[in-house]
């Protein structure tokens, strides 16, 4: 029985990605209130170890044997980076498993001003940071964090990422909500921040609510809206910025063989709709 490893998840971004959970049910450092495990019922601010490392390169291992994914990557119950073996199991994926393929980080940012976690990243390929905004009540309205956070951590966190030796991609995603994060001014403070920093990234992307969020009333931005905000970062300095669109189809023959254990255990992660696992997986 799978534990730790699922998937391979029908990601809009990452083709065909096999997910990696290196924390328990639900352990993050904020409450969001778009995130599709749910709310955080206890924030957890803390790194510490929450599983055993060589579980997790075992489930690895035998699951690399059938299934070549394009990323590995870090996700699942929780904040990712709140692991302290998150820079030992990437290193022994790379090293041990011998595997080929490319690394991902995917986090809320909050850790990247964390020094010690800085030294953990050699070994991945690429992160995905969120940069939601850099208002404080809007951050709050988002996010619901512990009244010891604040989103000055976000903004230390990605000038410390970038003044770091990380030679891997960075993708920074900005999750756009109706009504709450979606006004000209957020988008002209990103730009402004990311240019006066000189912030390296890769690429740019706008995103919005896909599946059900621990709130289930909120909207999924409108694509005239978020093309708007696409407009304004470039009006603002900004280049290489992308729209995340639907998941795309995989052609019949590349698609994937069904493991049901380890699809059960991606669909207790998260919601999924049968339409978006029919794209990736061959039909039984």
């Amino acid at each position: 029985m799978y534990k730790h490893v699922f998937g391979p998840v029908p990601s809009r971004r990452l083709g065909i990605s096999l997910g990696v959970d290196l924390v328990v049910s639900k352990s993050c450092n904020l409450n969001c209130i778009f995130c599709e495990c749910g709310a955080t019922k206890k924030i957890q601010l803390e790194r510490k170890r929450f599983k055993d490392m060589n579980e997790i390169l075992e489930e690895i291992s035998a699951v690399l044997k059938d299934i070549k994914p394009d990323y590995i990557t870090f996700s699942g119950s929780g904040e990712p980076t709140l692991s302290l073996d998150l820079g030992n199991i990437s290193k022994a994926i790379k090293e041990d498993l011998k595997y080929e393929g490319k690394i991902c980080l995917i986090t809320n940012s909050l850790l990247l001003a964390d020094e010690n976690l800085m030294k953990e990243l050699e070994y991945i390929d690429l992160i995905v940071p969120t940069l939601n905004t850099l208002t404080q009540d809007i951050f709050e309205k988002i996010v619901r964090p512990d009244y010891r956070t604040s989103v000055e951590e976000i903004r230390k966190g990605f000038i410390n990422l970038n003044n770091s030796k990380y030679k891997g991609k960075i993708w920074i995603e900005i999750f756009i909500l109706e009504n709450i994060n979606d006004s000209d001014k957020n988008f002209v403070d990103i730009a402004n921040f990311l240019k006066s920093e000189n912030i390296r990234y890769d690429k740019i992307q706008l995103n919005t609510i896909d599946r059900v969020g621990a709130e289930r009333d909120l909207k999924a931005i409108s694509f005239e809206k978020i093309s708007r905000a696409k407009k304004i970062l470039e009006e603002n300095g900004l280049d290489n910025i992308e729209i995340i669109k639907s998941l795309g189809e995989l052609e019949e023959d590349k698609k994937i063989q069904v493991n049901q254990e380890l699809l059960d255990n991606m669909k207790q992660k998260r919601l999924y709709q049968e339409e978006e696992i029919n794209k990736i997986f061959k039909k039984n």
